[in-house]
Parts: structure tokens; C-alpha cells; sequence
């Protein structure tokens, strides 16, 4: 089942990713403020599972970003898979640092591309991770070079804890999703904290957000049936 939603800026859709590399592009439609069955083109990741789980995405011009549970970052170039199948390598250098002393990984990741520097020919990657129990999220960057470590770049406080994040606008907004379904937009540049998305449980367990081409708002959620069937919704607005 889909635990991850990515947006692409660039095109009119959203891709729902499960753990272990298996997802869906989702066409977005126009109407605002309704619920839509998880039922798109499927695909397969290939060449994450043997990483650990995926617990960060993002969707850009350039392809797909991954973070695993094992800290490794892997690249899917190329803007959408090819006949169902999305092929997908670990980028070189150091693993952002995620250990939890053996254990999964329960907290929330971000990632995205956030431009180049100078002289490098590859982009620079921006994370935010939200360890489990605390009440901020530390920022880290990657310089576009190969072999290049993760480095801690800041840390701000956050006022109720995330279930989900992701980037938005180039890194420039990070959206942060609750376990009630809203969510929160915060300012990279700044700091600054305001409402994206108002809550509401609905029965659902809230999995995560991302911003569409057209500049609204998409959420997934899981809801279980009272015969114990998982279903997920693609939500707009």
C-alpha cells in the first residue's frame, strides 16, 4: 500500500510509493476539494528494495529522489519510467544519518533538489528529518559532487509533531502533514510557519502532501473498511 506522495511541478500528476518500491502515477484532476481511488498506471522501482524502505520522495524535471530507512539516497533518472519500470541507483557518498541504534527508522523525511553550485554538475539536495520524540526538524545539504557527505545545516522548532514532509517550490517550502490530515507550511528562508491544509480524521491514517502543477494541494490517506480492506485515497485541497 502507498505510504509516499510526490509531486511533480512540471506536469499535471502525483506518484503514490509504497516502502518497497512499488507506486502509481496519479492523474490530477481539475476539481478541487474531492476524494479519488488510487487507481493509476503502476510501476516498479527497481534496484531500491535491496536498500531498506523508502521514507522520503520527491518528483522533479530531473527524475525521481529516494532516501531510505538505511540513510541511502538513490536517483531514478529520467522524468517518468519506462513500460512500468523505473530503474533507480544509490548515489555515491555518505548516508544521511538516520540510525536509530538498529531500529527502523519512525520518524519523517524530506528531500529535494535545490539547484547547482558552481562548477558542479550535479545539484545541490536539501533534507529536513524529523527524528521520533522531538519537536523540530534538523535541515541537512548535500554539495553536488561526488562522494559528498550530508552536513546540518539548521534546526527549527516545529509546534505539533509530523507524520509526513516534503519539499515544495524548489526546497523553498517544506510541507508538513499531521496525524488529523492538515498541514503546515513552513518557510525554508525564514522559518515562518502557516496553514496549507485544515484537518479532519475521517477515518483515515494521513500518509503524506505534496504541491500539484497547478499549485493546489494533494494529500494521501489510507482508510480500512469493517472487513479489514485497505484503501487509498488521492485527496485535493
Amino acid at each position: 500500500e502507498p505510504q509516499h506522495l510526490a509531486c511533480n511541478e512540471a506536469f499535471p500528476a502525483a506518484l503514490a510509493i509504497s516502502r518497497h518500491g512499488r507506486g502509481a502515477i496519479i492523474p490530477a484532476p481539475v476539481e478541487l476539494n474531492v476524494q479519488v481511488s488510487v487507481d493509476a498506471k503502476h510501476l516498479i522501482l527497481e534496484g531500491v528494495a535491496a536498500h531498506g524502505p523508502v521514507v522520503a520522495t520527491s518528483w522533479d524535471s530531473e527524475g525521481l529522489l529516494l532516501v531510505t530507512g538505511s540513510g541511502v539516497t538513490l536517483e531514478c533518472s529520467g522524468a517518468s519510467p519506462v513500460d512500468g519500470r523505473w530503474h533507480c541507483a544509490p548515489l555515491p557518498g555518505a548516508k544521511l544519518p538516520l540510525a536509530m541504534g538498529g531500529k527502523p527508522f519512525s520518524g519523517a523525511v524530506a528531500v529535494t533538489r535545490v539547484g547547482r553550485q558552481v562548477g558542479s554538475s550535479a545539484p545541490t539536495l536539501r533534507a529536513a528529518v524529523l527524528f521520533p520524540g522531538e519537536a523540530s526538524v534538523t535541515i541537512f545539504s548535500r554539495a553536488g559532487h561526488a562522494a559528498a557527505a550530508w552536513l546540518p545545516t539548521g534546526e527549527v522548532r516545529v509546534a505539533a509533531p509530523a507524520v509526513a514532509a516534503s519539499f515544495a517550490s524548489a526546497g523553498e517550502h517544506l510541507l508538513l502533514t499531521a496525524a488529523d490530515g492538515s498541514v503546515m507550511q513552513m518557510m525554508m528562508a525564514d522559518g515562518t510557519v502557516s496553514e496549507a491544509a485544515i484537518g479532519g480524521n475521517y477515518g483515515h491514517a494521513w500518509k503524506g502532501a505534496c504541491r500539484l502543477q497547478s499549485g493546489g494541494l494533494a494529500r494521501l490517506a489510507l482508510s480500512t473498511s469493517t472487513s479489514g480492506v485497505s484503501e487509498a485515497k488521492f485527496i485535493l485541497g
